[in-house]
């Protein structure tokens, strides 16, 4: 019978932790977190089931789960206690010539298994597993592909935030019209950041071959201090200089834009302009700009000041939203969601 054992750590609240299926794909079981509580989802010949229970274990602590398959049921387990018993008639696999087969996908669902679920759910996870226990099996097979790949490694501690490691970007699209006048449209960023080199876009926001606004991280003259500058096109607008950023301490950047003014907030600093740059910049909004986090997608060279992706943790709210990186349009697989290195001094 199915036994998954294993210990586990996110602060993400939605995602797919494991799921398994049967060699020709007619019966299937799908442990996640919803709301951060864990979620059962299963299908056998006999029909499908969802059902959820426990206490929330997004908290970035780790947890002992445990999923078995009983003679009638299938219970779950934190840390050693049942948290949900779920009646199941008949088995979940049926055994070939003695043995039970199936495919197991960690963090994650196979392309075509997304319509099929009881109940649809944000699969991307951002997570951490170890002393895996499959099918009492310990973690044979996982653990081969795990070595391999360096993204998948586990961070030692982590706090709440998103780390971007400098080798791609999340893209969303985000409008920013207000929905009273055609022509008007805010821009309104603010974000922590605690970056670990000195130079780096943090946001952009791009239409067709352009980048007609960018938020960046510049090396500046001085040993001790960074550059954050606003860039439209290729013409910086507005910067302000803040004491080294590569450092344990969180900095707080904000950018308030209209097609009138922008303003550039750095900790309590902040530089006001009403540059003739916006006029190209709402000539971009008139049309349609793609949001970028982290860095650019390729753009002629030229096309603005800072190319670098970023490298650090940041958190963004756009116009009072908070972007969720699983939510994104697209977004590189080295990218942690919900989960920063943290640093030890």
């Amino acid at each position: 019978r199915f036994t998954a054992e294993f210990d586990f750590r996110t602060y993400d609240a939605e995602g797919v932790i494991l799921y398994a299926e049967s060699l020709d794909n007619t019966a299937w079981i799908l442990l996640a977190l919803r709301d951060g509580k864990i979620e059962i989802q299963f299908k056998n010949e006999f029909g499908m089931k969802v059902t959820s229970g426990g206490k929330a274990i997004n908290d970035g602590l780790w947890h002992i789960i445990s999923v078995e398959e009983l003679e009638h049921s299938i219970s779950v387990k934190i840390a050693k206690e049942a948290v949900m018993s779920i009646n199941s008639p008949g088995t979940l696999f049926k055994q070939s010539q003695g043995f039970l087969e199936t495919k197991v996908y960690i963090a994650g669902l196979p392309r075509k298994v997304g319509s099929t679920l009881v109940k649809q759910i944000n699969p991307r996870l951002d997570g951490c597993i170890r002393a895996w226990n499959l099918m009492n099996q310990g973690h044979s097979g996982v653990k081969e592909v795990i070595q391999e790949k360096q993204s998948k490694h586990c961070l030692v501690a982590v706090e709440r935030g998103s780390f971007y490691p400098g080798t791609g970007v999340a893209k969303f699209q985000i409008n920013y019209n207000d929905l009273d006048s055609a022509e008007d449209w805010l821009i309104n960023v603010t974000m922590t950041v605690r970056p670990s080199t000195d130079a780096g876009v943090m946001f952009a926001l791009v239409s067709n071959d352009t980048v007609p606004l960018a938020l960046s991280i510049v090396d500046s003259n001085s040993s001790d201090s960074q550059k954050i500058i606003v860039t439209i096109g290729s013409i910086t607008v507005a910067q302000l200089e803040s004491k080294k950023l590569c450092t344990p301490r969180k900095v707080l950047v904000g950018l308030l834009v209209t097609k009138q003014q922008l303003e550039l907030f750095v900790d309590s600093h902040s530089q006001r302009t009403n540059s003739e740059q916006l006029a190209i910049l709402h000539q971009a909004m008139m049309a349609n700009v793609v949001t970028y986090l982290g860095g650019l997608p390729d753009v002629p060279l030229g096309a603005t000041l800072v190319t670098a992706f970023y490298n650090g943790c940041m958190e963004v709210k756009v116009n009072n939203r908070q972007l969720d990186l699983d939510e994104a349009i697209s977004k590189h697989n080295d990218i942690r969601s919900h989960s920063c290195p943290v640093i030890i001094q």
